[in-house]
């Protein structure tokens, strides 16, 4: 009995062609909208951080122009009140900056890791409306403590003191008596709620 070896032919429809296609666009529109979902998340994250950061830094303002005002009013920045240390806050000399705290007083600095106030700051409390805790101390900008050294403090300006006149001299001299007066630095942190930290320096004058 003789045999014929037969052979079939496969051909793929176009109904078959054409879903293969859509299944390989439905595929790359997925991927596509799970990589603008991904994006969208971060922009919104990203977003959110930022926002974030500029409250609280509006708010560290706003703190330290409060410690700005409570220096002002506690803090005696006239000789010979400002000669030597008053123990609360106040430094007639400028204290002891690590440089990796660039310019930051290493006390207002220690705040950061403990629990309760550092002895020799000021401790405004916590705001009851931010979350804030707010610490401060001044320093007069001269080397030791003791009468103003104009050679060795920080000297923003001469200070004229005496009588008053409508011109600088008079028949008996010049009626000012020029006397030196030192700068004043306020240094302030502020801690937020979640442990972020703020730092604000200011001259007083």
């Amino acid at each position: 009995m003789n045999m014929k070896n037969s052979s079939r032919k496969y051909f793929v429809g176009p109904h078959r062609q054409s879903g293969v296609i859509a299944t390989l666009l439905a595929i790359i529109v997925l991927v596509a909208t799970l990589l603008a979902a991904v994006a969208l998340m971060r922009s919104l994250d990203t977003s959110n951080t930022i926002a974030g950061s500029l409250a609280f830094r509006q708010s560290v303002i706003q703190e330290a122009a409060l410690a700005y005002v409570n220096a002002k009013k506690t803090i005696k920045f006239d000789e010979p009140a400002s000669d030597a240390d008053n123990g609360a806050g106040y430094y007639a000399e400028l204290q002891t900056s690590s440089a990796g705290n660039k310019g930051i007083p290493d006390l207002l600095v220690s705040q950061v890791s403990s629990t309760t106030p550092v002895t020799g700051l000021v401790y405004l409390g916590t705001s009851a409306t931010t979350g804030n805790s707010v610490y401060y101390m001044v320093e007069r900008l001269c080397p030791t403590a003791g009468a103003v050294n104009a050679n060795n403090c920080s000297v923003p300006s001469v200070v004229i003191t005496g009588g008053s006149s409508s011109n600088q001299t008079t028949d008996a001299g010049a009626p000012f008596n020029a006397g030196a007066g030192a700068a004043f630095r306020l240094s302030v942190l502020v801690i937020g709620p979640k442990q972020t930290l703020g730092y604000v320096q200011s001259v007083l004058r």
